[in-house]
């Protein structure tokens, strides 16, 4: 009788198992499809709809090619590689960190990728992991033995005597695909290299190479102490240098004010208003790029307020030319989304048909538009505006009451705010709302290599999110910098985050 109890109960056991695999797998699915599909193809060939959008292109499953292992070049990475790129990201890529799924999310999307290539079957195959030590402590002499070892191994050729990815070589290089790649610009931080910054990350990389790469693995051409001192000479040249981005995603935390705002930057408020460096990444690789936008935001009794920092050397407000670009901001969030709810927050890129995303968008041509066309208008109707602001907060925009003092729009050219609405579901949606809708403000300022944007929505209208104290939103940044040619869907952007309302 015991026996026969017994094995019911292994046999339930392995059903209520076997279910929950089940389980897993369809919910690993189901997150593939709506948030990695649209990159890596629905067959995870890396022909996804938004694959032309990218560079470097998305990683072809089918293939087997991995460079981010800890196993020997010309082998299949681990579970534990897979899920630290899915944990991480990879910084300098369109390859956004997944920290906020739960674990067993993280498992399981692991496994569904492997699923697309044969390499994994024969797990007992795997080759072993390479073993690495602790470093060795960093100093002076092995730093510039490093340097010896950079220039005897011709590390210069593709990544530049200085480490800035200039090196002879770079212009010819190609992946395994044939298509242009570029050598690692050491001096950009520590905070962006794709393998990872660590000494370890470092050391594991120069060990391993990258596969599908021109970066070869060094496990027999160095010995562990040179490969050490390569890593402490690779990470001197991008010390202090850089963004310091967290391993984490942020969290946004909005501050519930008593009273809105004013349209000003400097406004006092501000500085009681928390402050969260929100990494970036670029949809198109090139040399420089946004990686990291300051974000505030004040929910106050009538609006919400966004104040967005990042440093662009070049003011870019016009576009006369051809190849002529705008600098620009813009937020993103689900109106009903739950943060934490990845089944139900739509994929990022413009959301998809499930969900409706709403898009905040200030633009600096608009900026300068309005400044042209309002100093006119200030001068013509001086006396209205004055009539209209006798006995308010000083703080008015007289932008806005210039517009209403000329009767309309002020001219053919003139704009009434630099922030345009808009809401998508999905590539090719992006649509203006009526104008009646437009009912956004913002205004921008550049000073010393910094742009500084305010954005202000109104909380009664329409499309502004509904936000109460302690309540939550997922919100995305993205930023332009037309210096670097951005236009359209080149752009930084981040991953979703959640604001919270303090």
């Amino acid at each position: 009788m015991k026996r026969a109890m017994l094995l019911v109960l292994v046999t339930l056991g392995c059903l209520l198992h076997a279910a929950s695999v089940l389980a897993a797998q369809s919910r690993a699915a189901q997150l593939y499809d709506r948030h990695c599909a649209a990159c890596h193809g629905a067959e995870g060939d890396g022909q996804g709809p938004a694959a032309y959008l990218l560079s470097p292109k998305p990683r072809d499953f089918t293939s087997g090619t991995y460079k981010f292992r800890s196993t020997p070049s010309g082998s299949p990475p681990t579970d534990a590689d897979l899920l630290r790129t899915v944990q991480r990201g990879i910084p300098g890529t369109p390859m956004p960190m997944w920290d906020r799924l739960s674990e067993t999310d993280q498992v399981a999307l692991v496994s569904y990728v492997k699923s697309f290539s044969d390499i994994f079957e024969d797990e007992d195959a795997m080759e072993p992991v390479i073993e690495i030590t602790s470093p060795p402590a960093v100093s002076e002499a092995s730093i510039r033995a490093g340097e010896k070892i950079y220039e005897e191994m011709k590390c210069a050729d593709c990544h530049g005597l200085g480490g800035k990815g200039d090196g002879p070589s770079s212009p010819t290089l190609k992946d395994d695909m044939g298509r242009p790649i570029r050598p690692y610009d050491f001096t950009r931080g520590p905070g962006l290299m794709k393998g990872g910054a660590s000494q370890q990350d470092i050391y594991r990389t120069f060990v391993t190479g990258l596969d599908g790469t021109p970066m070869p693995g060094y496990e027999d051409s160095m010995n562990e102490i040179e490969r050490w001192q390569l890593v402490n000479y690779v990470q001197s040249l991008s010390a202090n240098q850089g963004a310091t981005l967290t391993a984490t995603t942020p969290t946004l935390q909005a501050l519930q004010a008593e009273t809105d705002p004013s349209i000003d930057q400097d406004d006092p408020i501000w500085q009681r208003a928390p402050a969260t460096t929100v990494p970036t990444r670029p949809l198109w690789a090139r040399a420089a790029w946004v990686d990291a936008v300051k974000v505030q935001a004040i929910v106050g009794p009538g609006e919400i307020a966004y104040r967005f920092e990042w440093r662009d050397p070049q003011m870019d407000e016009q576009i006369v030319r051809q190849r002529q670009f705008r600098d620009a901001v813009a937020i993103q969030f689900v109106p009903e989304g739950s943060p934490g709810d990845y089944m139900g927050i739509p994929f990022i890129g413009m959301g998809d048909e499930e969900s409706t995303v709403t898009i905040l968008h200030w633009k600096a041509d608009w900026e300068a538009d309005i400044a042209g066309g309002f100093r006119v208008a200030e001068e013509q109707n001086e006396s209205a505006i004055n009539q209209m602001t006798a006995g308010t907060d000083l703080s008015t925009d007289r932008a806005f009451l210039a517009g209403l003092a000329a009767g309309n729009p002020l001219s053919e050219r003139s704009r009434v705010t630099p922030v345009e609405t808009l809401v998508a579901k999905g590539f090719g949606t992006l649509t203006s709302p009526p104008k009646a809708e437009q009912v956004v403000k913002g205004r921008g300022m550049w000073r010393d290599g910094v742009w500084t944007v305010v954005i202000h929505q109104p909380l009664d209208s329409a499309l502004a999110p509904r936000l109460q104290q302690g309540e939550s939103l997922p919100v995305a940044v993205a930023v332009w910098d037309g210096a670097a040619d951005d236009r359209d869907g080149q752009k930084s952007v981040s991953q979703w985050l959640e604001l919270v309302v303090e």
